[in-house]
């Protein structure tokens, strides 16, 4: 009687657990996911005199000519803002690592902070050289002489590049011949330099240039990355940026050459040779004398995304048709984990490299979203171009598409284009917001940026366009006018510009937690 009194009772027991999970896996499914949720875990300063240049805006030509005068407010080419700016930020396990210009004008040294989330602290190093003002003028500035910013895991060294954008060792760019020995920027550190104690953290953890180039006992300039001074190899770079693979390790990727013809150049950190690899070429320079139509430069990035390197472009062309410069979206990947061959486009076909015939990588031209546009110089799409790859393989390309009546700007259409997995045709949308930079983690696509100066989140997830905005920071407190974004596990590290007058500004750090991490 007991033996059975208990296979009723374990019986009546299994048929309670089974309806129970039954009733929960229903409420589970009729209940609908949400997205992550994503909140402010800190906010700091950095520094409160990061060099701004206040002046006016000058033109190429006018700012070979500006005088310096004794007083004056600092004049500049291009942007106004370069602290931060490009490639400016990296986190590395608890530490954020940010660079910029010290300010004011006199002043203009190259900085490394250093901060640590768990202490709340700050370590910076100055550097003895500086800013390099337009072509040599230090009184002009020059917002392409970012400094980016890379950390190799592998031997925590940490490695920084300088936009000289495309000088030369001749008198022809910039100087009247001051960049003879001084065209290429690179700086980097010893081994164990990026996890080191606070009062370690100095700029005795970085390597002097010994070489026959060397400013002298203070010069942190090296003008190779292989050990190997080569004016060839190493002139003519500018925009330039780092990236990790899946295996730790760091690349670098530049633009080598001109507006009119330019090559995208990467290379690899060697950690046991403490040195980089020679470069890898995507296309090629002269591409008119190798079967193009004629000479054409790549505006775009080299990236690492869901386990493969990736290129996405667009092509200056310079052709007397509709486009005003650029034409074209394009695409590649490659499955050498190195990128050094077996390039294939978005079909999966294989591809020519280096790269001569732009056609090979083609997605779509934006001037089909303007049929009617045919009149020379009409369409524009220049400005407004990035793209992004999510973990399990979603393509992401968005852009601005302007077209021009009279010279003047007619209506501006926005786009985004995506494929689901990396399979199948690109869908391409004009439903999008006027955003100009795409960012992800795990499955899911963002775009971050300022309203009204105050930071916001916009997410969607990966394969499709449906952005909701998750995050709206606080709209009471410190006002931005720029920012610079940094996504590393799961977390946003959002680098920022305050609001300000004068040639020093505030600029900080907020860390945004995304929530992926918790799915």
């Amino acid at each position: 009687m007991n033996l059975v009194r208990g296979r009723e009772q374990s019986l009546l027991q299994h048929t309670l657990l089974v309806s129970i999970l039954y009733f929960f896996s229903q409420v589970c499914l009729a209940t609908p996911l949400t997205s992550p949720e994503v909140t402010l875990e800190q906010q700091v300063l950095v520094t409160h005199q990061a060099l701004f240049f206040d002046g006016i805006k000058k033109t190429v030509s006018q700012a070979r000519t500006e005088p310096y005068i004794q007083g004056q407010k600092l004049n500049y080419a291009y942007g106004k803002a370069i602290s931060p700016h490009g490639d400016a930020i990296k986190a590395y396990q608890n530490y954020v690592f940010m660079t910029w210009y010290r300010g004011g004008i006199q002043d203009r040294h190259v900085m490394l902070s250093r901060y640590n989330t768990q202490t709340g602290t700050f370590a910076t190093v100055a550097f003895p050289h500086k800013h390099t003002g337009f072509e040599g003028r230090w009184w002009v500035g020059e917002t392409h002489n970012t400094i980016a910013i890379g950390i190799s895991p592998k031997d925590q060294t940490i490695h920084l590049l300088y936009d000289m954008h495309a000088y030369r060792q001749d008198t022809k760019t910039g100087g009247n011949g001051s960049f003879e020995s001084d065209y290429f920027r690179y700086s980097y550190s010893l081994p164990g330099a990026a996890t080191v104690s606070d009062q370690a953290f100095t700029l005795n953890q970085f390597v002097k240039d010994t070489s026959e180039h060397s400013d002298g006992d203070l010069d942190y300039k090296h003008v190779t990355m292989t050990g190997v001074v080569n004016h060839d190899a190493f002139s003519r770079l500018t925009y330039p940026a780092f990236f990790m693979n899946d295996e730790g390790d760091l690349f670098m990727q530049m633009r080598q050459g001109s507006s009119h013809d330019g090559r995208i150049v990467f290379n690899k950190y060697q950690p046991k040779q403490a040195k980089w690899s020679d470069f890898t070429h995507f296309n090629v320079l002269g591409a008119g004398n190798k079967g193009a139509i004629k000479n054409w430069s790549i505006y775009g990035s080299v990236k690492h995304k869901a386990g493969k390197i990736r290129v996405g472009f667009q092509r200056r062309f310079n052709l007397p048709d509709k486009f005003r410069a650029q034409d074209g979206m394009y695409y590649a990947y490659s499955d050498d984990p190195n990128g050094k061959n077996n390039w294939k486009n978005y079909q999966g076909k294989g591809i020519t490299t280096p790269l001569v015939k732009a056609e090979e990588a083609l997605i779509f031209k934006p001037s089909s979203l303007l049929p009617h546009a045919k009149a020379k110089n009409q369409v524009s799409i220049t400005g407004g171009f990035d793209w992004t790859v999510t973990d399990r393989g979603d393509v992401h390309m968005i852009g601005r598409t302007a077209e021009y009546v009279d010279g003047k700007v007619k209506q501006n259409i926005y786009h985004h284009s995506y494929q689901k997995q990396g399979k199948g045709k690109f869908v391409t949308t004009t439903n999008f917001p006027s955003a100009s930079t795409l960012y992800t983690t795990d499955n899911y696509i963002y775009i971050i940026g300022l309203e009204n100066g105050y930071p916001f989140v916009e997410q969607a997830s990966g394969g499709g366009s449906d952005f909701k905005r998750v995050y709206k920071g606080d709209t009471s407190g410190t006002q931005f006018e720029k920012g610079v974004v940094h996504i590393h596990a799961g977390k946003l590290y959002y680098y920022l510009l305050e609001n300000g007058t004068g040639n020093t500004r505030s600029i900080h750090l907020q860390i945004i937690n995304l929530g992926t991490n918790s799915l």
